[in-house]
């Protein structure tokens, strides 16, 4: 078994610069985080968990089929929040303005998922990037701030020009993400 997702590679030298920044933030600093390592950055398309090993053919196949004709294009990072809420924030996220052109492929690879006997959670896709997962939020003045401070920061623009079945492999410094399988875009 081998646990699984399919997601969008990001790449932003902003995006790094911020999370350094934040990093080094003394009034960040009573809350513990857990910072993303940015060469795991991306945005979840579809979660699968733990797969067999053997499902894999199949999977290649599915994306193939459902980004065939789907072009590259870019769009920027947009905005700064947590998820579950302000009150209880548990992810620190970039959020992303627009992969609209990547949505219906990625509604028809669930379909598609499904179809096959992938159990696929149908929550609405929120496309974002995690910086970082916050495990105790104690003080949340600094989060009210950053939120504040940053929530309408926009990036340079971004290429998305692939999409990758991604295995998340358990280390003892955090799960490190290995690409698969690469589908490019148009």
């Amino acid at each position: 078994m081998k646990r699984l997702f399919i997601g969008i590679p990001i790449h932003s030298d902003e995006a790094l610069q911020i999370r350094e920044t934040w990093r080094k933030d003394e009034k960040l600093n009573p809350n513990v985080l857990k910072w993303s390592d940015p060469d795991n950055w991306h945005i979840t398309l579809v979660f699968l968990g733990n797969t067999p090993e053997t499902e894999i053919d199949v999977l290649q196949r599915l994306i193939e089929e459902s980004f065939t004709d789907i072009p590259s294009f870019k769009t920027r990072l947009l905005g700064i929040g947590v998820f579950s809420n302000a009150h209880n924030p548990k992810v620190l996220w970039l959020g992303i303005e627009d992969i609209q052109p990547l949505m219906s492929a990625q509604t028809r690879l669930v379909e598609l998922l499904q179809l096959h006997g992938f159990a696929i959670d149908n929550k609405p896709l929120k496309p974002h990037l995690t910086l970082a997962r916050i495990r105790n939020a104690g003080h949340l003045t600094p989060f009210d701030s950053l939120l504040s401070r940053y929530q309408h920061f926009i990036s340079g623009p971004l290429e998305i020009n692939q999409v990758i079945l991604y295995e998340s492999a358990q280390t003892i410094n955090g799960p490190v993400y290995r690409p698969l399988f690469m589908k490019w875009l148009k």
